[in-house]
Parts: structure tokens; C-alpha cells; sequence
């Protein structure tokens, strides 16, 4: 009934085919890109530059030639595809990884609703300014280069607060981003893509210099069986240790930020918690799913 994955890199992924996994994985995308309008021509076609750009990567991390042919076999590519992407795939490839990086980077509006969501015993109204705990000191001690009144706006645009008489309402069910903005998109894409690259390092990272490469938190907790009035609880559950975990971690980030603000070679973190449930699907004895 309850399954706790506890090691994400129990077993080499080059010992089989992994597109059953991967079919698995890119279900959901599937299903979202077919809902907004984007069929398999077109994204196959944007992946052609990204299959280049990791195969080139791949043959220079194993000290090969990365010639048309070499690339092509890798990639699966055409060598066609190969000359007329060659020149701009890894453009293509860096726009990618600095869209996920800034997407994982919350905006002042997001940093506020998240440092007041942490606060202890986190009031669900504030008064616009005037005091000590007001929404303007809570705004300027996020940052100082954004008036309180945009990062007011730009939350209240976003539908994640409420303004009368004075006071700034939290609107805690907003926080199921809106998927009409373009922001929830970029959310979503930015915390899948860090939850997936943390797993394929964890799978396939190799050792380096004698020492082990090091292993991300990539773990999750299942349970089969539920009724829906038993994942509804569980869900309760969820949000509540979710809260939990938000506030410990921003009151551990808040002061490491501040005293790495000027490092050299700053690097990004995200924690991550989902749930989600849905009917159980068996495969009957002709393949098909019950």
C-alpha cells in the first residue's frame, strides 16, 4: 500500500530502454501542449536544436570529435538537421537554461507574499503603512530598490491581495497561481525543470576525481488504496507541513542571502513539495487500462 522512494539512483539507467520513463514523464507535457494548441510538429521541431546542443555537450564531456556524423548518431538527428542547427543550437540551448534560471527566480512581489507568508503567526491583513509591521516595511525589507507601491500593484494584479480602508488583505487561496497569467507558466515550467534536473543528476552523474558526485533531496511518499475522503486529509496534511517548511526555510535564506549578496559565483536553490491524486489505472491483460 505505501511505497517510500528513498533512492533515486538504485539502479543504471543504461542497463535498459528508459522511454518508458520518459513516456511517462512527458505524458503530462503532452497533454498540456495539446490543450494549448501546440501539436507534435511543432515542438518537434524546437526540440531538434536542444538534441543537438546535449549531444555535442555529451561528446565533449566524454573527450570525442564532435563531427556531423558523431552528432547525428547521438542525437538521432539527420545530418541535415545537424549543419543547419549546428551554428545555432547552443544559443538555443543557453536561451533555455537562462529562461529556467530566471523563472526560478521569484520576482519583489513574489519575495514579499513569501516573506509574509513565513512570517510567524502571519496576520492575513496589514495595514498599508503607518507602523512597524506594516505591508510598506515588510515591502522595503525584501528590497529597497522597489517601491512599495509597485510591488503592491504588481500583487494585486496577480490577484494575491486586496486592498480597502487602509489595510492589505493575503488572499491564501491565490496562491494556486492563476493559470491566465503568464507568470503560473513560468512557475510551473521553472520548478519542473529543476525538480527533472535534479533527478537525471542524481541517475546519471558520474564520479568525478575519486569523489562521488553529490546527490539532491529527489524523494516522495505514495500511497494507493485512498478514498477521497482520506486524500482530502491528506492534502490538509500537506499544506500544513508546507507551511511549516516555508517558513523554516525563508527564515534560513533570508540571512544567507544578505551575507552572500556580493559572492562571486553565486549559485540558486529551490525546495520544492507537490501532492496530487487522481483514480488508479491498471493495465488489464489485452494492454488496455481499467
Amino acid at each position: 500500500m505505501y511505497n517510500l522512494r528513498m533512492d533515486t539512483n538504485s539502479s543504471d539507467p543504461s542497463l535498459d530502454s528508459l522511454m518508458p520513463e520518459a513516456l511517462a514523464i512527458i505524458e503530462p507535457l503532452v497533454t498540456w501542449l495539446v490543450r494549448s494548441g501546440i501539436g507534435h510538429s511543432e515542438f518537434a521541431a524546437a526540440l531538434k536544436p536542444v538534441f543537438l546542443a546535449q549531444a555535442q555537450a555529451e561528446l565533449e564531456r566524454q573527450s570525442q570529435k564532435t563531427t556531423d556524423s558523431a552528432v547525428s548518431l547521438l542525437s538521432g538527428l539527420h545530418r541535415k538537421d545537424v549543419r543547419t542547427f549546428r551554428e545555432t543550437a547552443s544559443d538555443t540551448l543557453a536561451q533555455v537554461q537562462a529562461d529556467g534560471s530566471a523563472w526560478g527566480k521569484p520576482s519583489a512581489a513574489n519575495q514579499v507574499a513569501t516573506r509574509w507568508l513565513s512570517l510567524d503567526n502571519a496576520a492575513d491583513a496589514l495595514p498599508l503603512s503607518g507602523e512597524a509591521n506594516s505591508f510598506d516595511t515588510l515591502a522595503r525589507s525584501v528590497s529597497k530598490d522597489v517601491h512599495p507601491r509597485t510591488v503592491l500593484q504588481e500583487l494585486l494584479r496577480l490577484g494575491m491581495v486586496r486592498e480597502e480602508d487602509g489595510r492589505v488583505y493575503l488572499l491564501r487561496d491565490a496562491f494556486v497561481p492563476d493559470a491566465s497569467h503568464k507568470e503560473a507558466r513560468e512557475l510551473f515550467a521553472g520548478a519542473v525543470a529543476d525538480h527533472l534536473q535534479a533527478g537525471v543528476h542524481n541517475l546519471s552523474s558520474q564520479p568525478a576525481d575519486g569523489q562521488a558526485p553529490r546527490k539532491f533531496l529527489e524523494q516522495s511518499v505514495f500511497a494507493d488504496g485512498l478514498s477521497p475522503e482520506s486524500v482530502q486529509q491528506l492534502n490538509l496534511l500537506a499544506n500544513d507541513l508546507w507551511s511549516y517548511v516555508l517558513r523554516k526555510v525563508v527564515e534560513a535564506a533570508t540571512p544567507l542571502c544578505e551575507q552572500d549578496a556580493e559572492h562571486p559565483n553565486p549559485q540558486r536553490f529551490r525546495l520544492g513539495l507537490f501532492s496530487f491524486a487522481s483514480p488508479e489505472f491498471k493495465k488489464t491483460n489485452d494492454g488496455s487500462q481499467s
